[in-house]
């Protein structure tokens, strides 16, 4: 019997075209086939509103049939699919965000009414599929110093893999396979406190943000641990602590590529330290950069001419449009130390050595403007280099004697990951868990268990 369309059932409400698109009513009709909704934009089931369109290119292939209903009730693939949704806690989703549109009288279902539930299901494992491979919230949660592009997924591929292989299978593919998620995923399942266990999903979450494959070699920053770890061939080579940003100057989270280095670093201050922590210095002595051994350029283009600091009215200048450049030179006083390790990014920001190792000692620190000083900094130059199988691993040595500024490139780029985990779950099975020193977990715990 060809599926009709009858006057719209009070239970199937419309929504507003303005918003979604067109909508159609559902009534009941012997047929399996979602056909009868190839043209929707979007219809409303179960108070739930399912994109249709986005589905169709996988029902075209399909020509309109569905994978998770038969003439009556759910296939076994289908019962296979409400059952991963019902386990979606495991891994600390929210199991009704996938099943509150499949009612408990689903196998008595026929027509359209099935048909309906087909495509809730299709929709409902798009869904699942996105929250359990990329996160539940975009990685960039309005924060604007956290730039993760949200990972995508080709639908048809998607509903193919399932209806083919089955969704338990599909979905041990799609969660990350990091070690550690997979820790936290077991300590989730222990977990009885609703604080911790809302910490655990949180930190899971963040595993979901970083890339699949974070490279064969890589350097960890964890902002929230204050530490980093560089992994070698899959096995952690060496750890060490870190200095990272204040709690208003927050070091960036991001994933980037470490293409080289520059010893004998000099410092150009950023426009918003200059203005806003400079400033105030030279309104009351303009000597303050003679004294320091900084240099004083008329601009920031590359050929502006050096200036005397004496000679400017510091009165008179904006600290929100600071129009000099100010350099510290290399030497043994600048704020960079002896090496800085760059991968060009729109925060400028980079892991370097410092002229104030003796703040490594303390318990807080968060106490730069956002990039990351390393302990040991020449140190740990050395082991990159080394493990780069790098010639100017030799000459390290010479090249910060000379006292020239010089830029030495990494034969193969180094993936390098600035993280912020505040639950960790280390080797021996303890648990670290770490303050929340920028307050990300709130905000991202926030958007997970609605508060925003």
């Amino acid at each position: 019997m060809t599926p009709t369309h009858r006057a719209p059932a009070t239970h199937f409400t419309a929504v507003a075209c303005i918003l979604i698109g067109i909508f159609v009513a559902i009534q009941p009709a012997q047929a399996e086939s979602v056909a009868p909704f190839a043209r929707s934009q979007a219809i409303k089931w179960q108070g739930t509103v399912i994109n249709v369109q986005p589905l169709m290119d996988y029902y075209k292939r399909q020509f309109f049939k569905g994978s998770w209903t038969a003439r009556q009730g759910l296939t076994p693939y289908g019962a296979e699919l409400v059952q991963q949704f019902s386990t979606a806690a495991s891994d600390g989703l929210e199991p009704s965000d996938y099943l509150a549109g499949v009612p408990a009288n689903v196998n008595q279902l026929t027509g359209e009414q099935l048909a309906a539930v087909e495509l809730y299901l299709a929709d409902a494992t798009v869904r699942y599929a996105r929250d359990l491979y990329g996160g539940r919230t975009t990685p960039a949660v309005s924060e604007p110093d956290i730039v993760i592009a949200r990972k995508q997924l080709d639908n048809v591929a998607l509903l193919g893999s399932i209806a083919k292989n089955g969704a338990a299978a599909v979905a041990d593919r799609l969660r990350p396979q990091h070690a550690q998620y997979h820790a936290l995923r077991k300590l989730l399942a222990g977990a009885k406190d609703a604080a911790t266990r809302q910490k655990i999903i949180v930190n899971m979450e963040r595993w979901r943000w970083l890339p699949r494959d974070l490279g064969d070699r890589y350097v960890m920053v964890n902002a929230a641990a204050f530490s980093m770890t560089t992994v070698d061939g899959g096995r952690p080579v060496d750890r060490r602590k870190v200095i990272v940003g204040q709690p208003f100057h927050k070091t960036p989270m991001f994933s980037d590529n470490i293409r080289y280095s520059e010893f004998n670093p000099t410092w150009t201050i950023s426009r918003n330290i200059a203005g806003n922590e400079i400033l105030p210095h030279l309104r009351q002595d303009p000597g303050y950069l003679a004294k320091r051994g900084y240099v004083l350029y008329a601009s920031w283009e590359a050929d502006a001419p050096a200036m005397n600091a004496a000679q400017i009215d510091w009165a008179s200048v904006s600290p929100k449009s600071f129009p000099y450049r100010i350099v510290q030179p290399a030497g043994p006083e600048n704020v960079l130390g002896e090496v800085k390790f760059l991968f060009p990014n729109k925060f400028h920001v980079y892991l370097h050595d410092t002229s104030s190792p003796n703040l490594f000692a303390n318990t807080d620190r968060a106490l730069s403007h956002g990039c990351i000083r390393v302990d040991k900094a020449m140190e740990y130059a050395q082991l990159l280099y080394g493990l780069d199988r790098n010639p100017a691993a030799n000459r390290l040595g010479a090249i910060v004697a000379s006292g020239k500024t010089t830029q030495v490139k990494f034969l193969k780029p180094i993936p390098v990951h600035l993280t912020y985990f505040t639950l960790w779950v280390n080797g021996d099975g303890s648990v670290a868990s770490h303050k929340d020193i920028y307050g990300r977990d709130k905000l991202v715990g926030n958007i997970l268990f609605g508060r925003v």
